[in-house]
């Protein structure tokens, strides 16, 4: 699994999980999906993507690229660079999704209870 940024950045009130394959996560467009995001956070909401990472894949969602144009220039990034700023967590074994949730928790229980002391 990876992660992103810390549950500690902001103070939180409840919990989203966004659970996906990640194909086609910003097919209404990138600036759609981060207002989406920051607009939950705007309201206390902590958003975690669980990302499918199906090994019969032919490529892993760690190995995928990203194309885009900047200033004309073809430009290439890994795709998990859109995940930086977020947290997140790779299962490539669907079995390990309670494992992976349950330590999700805890750490969300964590903060939200540092918070009131």
């Amino acid at each position: 699994g990876g992660g992103g940024g810390g549950f500690g950045a902001m103070p939180v009130s409840q919990l989203l999980f966004v659970i996906s394959d990640s194909d086609n996560l910003y097919q209404e467009g990138q600036s759609k999906v981060e207002q989406a995001v920051h607009a939950l956070a705007d309201r206390n909401i902590f958003v975690v993507f669980v990302i499918i990472d199906n090994p019969a894949k032919k490529h892993s969602i760690l190995e995928q690229k990203k194309v885009s144009f900047v200033q004309g220039q073809v430009r290439t990034d890994d795709y998990m660079d859109c995940f930086r700023d977020k947290n997140y967590v790779v299962l490539r074994d669907t079995t390990t999704l309670p494992e992976k949730l349950s330590d999700i928790l805890r750490q969300w229980f964590e903060v939200v209870n540092s918070r009131r002391d």
